[in-house]
């Protein structure tokens, strides 16, 4: 049977996901790949996991055996409110936090139940593929507002809006990766930040504030990173969190902290979507915040992605010196521009050839013609040694467009 002429409008409109595509080289023998945003496996909490499990009476063996609510396990929740609060200064007043099956599930449940077909989101151009996977599932459109040095373009945000206002057609929100995003490594400018609280609040226009690296940062402390949410609860802000990135992501938890009407809401579509996020994992991620180990685990990973990320940088500076690559001051990504004349997918066929993969630009943007004129490189889970390997390739193929 022919399903295509089945599918629902919103499965007809969705496409794989570049990057899962190109996982399937990072997995084979000799690769390497620049591709994935994974953690460093190698320095994942192994004893730090082994400690707190092993701890467990059986009591609490069953909790984490067992079903548990959709909103999350309740020490869990408490536990993830009172690091809000402490480290990222945000208000609990008025406010619900729910846990979600990773950082991926809460973004897709907030577009679910503010998006119907045919609406406007904006995003970052570039931006997050996944999300905006998510935001097209729903059958959105997406307008792109470019970012800058010091993240968004407020200017360019703030007439976008006027004009979508003007024809009718208010955005339902903005997208937006404040903190070291993904894919250009760019962080907002706390002035921005504040501008763009004020702006959610002037035009009643909801941000959603995604910040899975926001914990990775290479200099500074927590305070020069805080969230737009932490200025107040007076502009609809929904800011989302994960595990991913500062424990591991095989655990898939992740959580969204918002106003309770619109969480509530999201509440009851998780309930069909999967009742309830890991049981066993939400035990040991509260036992992980609470123990306090994951404090000595950041500190110990931003000292190592830091060394990578600079190495990296000094790479391209050596092999590609024709290529603009962002520095990011933390995560897991920068982001290359190309010189003028070369694809960016053409120039993958070359280094695959030669067992190097990266992402292209073009997923990550509204606009795919502006997209093909960039690479995004994760430095993340690669060697000191496969990132000068790797980065040599990729220069080396470069001059053979020349």
């Amino acid at each position: 049977m022919d399903y295509e002429s089945i599918f629902s409008v919103s499965a007809s409109k969705m496409k794989a996901s570049k990057i899962r595509e190109l996982m399937k080289y990072a997995a084979m023998d000799g690769v390497i790949s620049f591709g994935g945003g994974s953690p460093d496996s190698a320095n994942f909490p192994f004893d730090d996991i082994r400690n707190i499990i092993n701890g467990w009476d059986n009591k609490k063996m069953a909790v984490a055996m067992q079903y548990g609510t959709t909103d999350g396990y309740p020490p869990l929740i408490e536990a993830i409110k009172n690091r809000m609060i402490n480290l990222k200064k945000l208000n609990p007043e008025g406010q619900k936090i729910m846990v979600t099956t990773g950082g991926q599930q809460g973004i897709y449940l907030i577009s679910k139940v503010l998006v119907s077909a045919g609406d406007v989101v904006l995003v970052e151009e570039p931006s997050f593929i996944g999300a905006m996977a998510s935001f097209l599932s729903n059958q959105a459109e997406l307008v792109g507002v470019p970012l800058e040095s010091d993240g968004v373009n407020l200017d360019v945000l703030e007439s976008t809006l006027n004009r979508l206002i003007k024809e009718n057609r208010k955005p339902k929100f903005f997208y937006t990766i404040p903190n070291f995003q993904n894919p250009a490594g760019v962080t907002m400018s706390q002035a921005k930040r504040r501008r763009l609280y004020e702006i959610s609040k002037k035009y009643e226009l909801v941000i959603l504030e995604d910040d899975p690296y926001g914990d990775l940062y290479f200099s500074g402390n927590a305070d020069d990173y805080r969230p737009i949410k932490s200025y107040g609860n007076e502009a609809p802000i929904v800011y989302s969190g994960s595990f991913s990135k500062v424990l591991c992501p095989g655990f898939r938890l992740g959580w969204v902290f918002g106003d309770e009407q619109l969480i509530g809401k999201a509440s009851i579509a998780k309930q069909s979507v999967d009742a309830c996020s890991s049981a066993f994992g939400q035990v040991l991620a509260c036992d992980y915040l609470n123990s306090g180990v994951i404090d000595n685990y950041l500190t110990k990973m931003r000292a190592i992605y830091k060394e990578k990320k600079d190495f990296m940088v000094e790479c391209i500076a050596k092999y590609m010196p024709t290529c603009k690559a962002t520095n990011p001051n933390g995560g897991f990504f920068l982001y290359v521009d190309l010189p003028n004349g070369i694809s960016g997918d053409a120039l993958f066929k070359k280094t695959i050839k030669n067992n190097v993969a990266f992402v292209t630009g073009e997923p990550f943007h509204v606009d795919p013609v502006e997209g093909d004129k960039h690479l995004r490189f994760s430095y993340s889970g690669s060697s000191l040694e496969n990132i000068e390997k790797g980065i040599k390739v990729i220069g080396d193929a470069i001059k053979d467009f020349s």
